[in-house]
């Protein structure tokens, strides 16, 4: 049992030494649970879902009310509302901008502020998915904002997270090929290979698999595909270790990534310009 503490101790003091901040804010993060506070509670943006709602919500009324479906997740609402303005004459490129985006936007805003879970993005997608539908059909086929391929690391089959991404990316007029989870690093490759991507979205849930994304994106650097990385299992310490990579805590950080690399700018402008944007959200918080 001592041998075993004396092995820990040394690599405590390995990681001390190979990267202090982190240390630093583990040892804090320690101190912050002592006292009794919640994890949960941390990093929120100081915004209720009302005012979040209030944010987004259009003036127009019949606008309102789809933008109001699609966060509630009513699908066949949200299919009726959509005909009614089609039927009406309403432009249907400003019924899927100012209306049924509007929707979507507000519920990925309330769940990555800690208000909102898993299904509720899944049923407003859903309902967002059924009225796009219907306006695609009246423009035709819509011009795509860009191509992203979207999977789940080899070794690791949980791809909620990674599904959710790739639905939101869909709502912002992204082509997404699903590659699907446990995705060999050598079948993106090949797929970035034969396919003109903008962006590779990974994700990993567990320690032992997180490493595949530093291997994705040194492969793919080659090719000029970023990698955006996220999951449980990452963290913005660790995607800074390897190059060609964006770390995004959120789905509307995937979108957000995605707009920025498909702009013409490069992984390390994005890094930074994500970053930037996470410290003005804390210090929102501290005042």
């Amino acid at each position: 049992m001592i041998r075993h503490i004396d092995i820990a101790a040394a690599e405590i003091f390995e990681f001390k030494e190979k990267n202090p901040q982190r240390y630093k804010e583990l040892i804090e993060v320690g101190i912050r649970i002592g006292f009794g506070e919640s994890p949960a509670e941390w990093g929120k943006v100081d915004s209720t879902p009302a005012q979040i709602r209030a944010k987004y919500l259009p003036k127009d009324a019949d606008y309102a009310a789809l933008t109001n479906a699609v966060i509630e997740g009513e699908v066949k609402e949200a299919e009726k509302l959509t005909a009614a303005l089609l039927e009406k004459g309403r432009d249907p490129t400003g019924i899927v901008v100012d209306a049924l985006m509007p929707g979507i936007q507000t519920v990925c805003e309330i769940y990555d502020n800690g208000d909102a879970f898993v299904p509720e993005i899944l049923l407003a997608n859903d309902a967002l998915v059924a009225g796009v539908a219907l306006c695609q059909v009246r423009l035709g086929d819509m011009p795509s904002a860009g191509r992203v391929a979207s999977l789940v690391v080899e070794g690791d089959v949980h791809d909620i997270g990674k599904n959710i991404v790739a639905a939101i990316l869909r709502a912002n007029g992204f082509e997404v090929i699903d590659l699907g989870r446990d995705v060999l690093i050598a079948d993106a490759v090949n797929l970035a290979k034969k396919e003109k991507l903008d962006l590779v979205t990974g994700t990993s849930l567990m320690s032992t698999t997180k490493e595949g994304l530093r291997t994705l994106a040194e492969e793919l650097k080659a090719l000029g595909v970023p990698v955006a990385c996220g999951g449980a299992a990452v963290d913005d310490h660790f995607v800074e270790t390897f190059s060609n990579s964006i770390y995004g805590k959120s789905p509307l950080d995937a979108v957000k990534i995605a707009q920025a690399v498909v702009a013409g700018k490069d992984w390390a402008e994005v890094r930074k310009e994500m970053k930037i944007g996470k410290g003005q959200e804390k210090e929102k918080v501290k005042n």
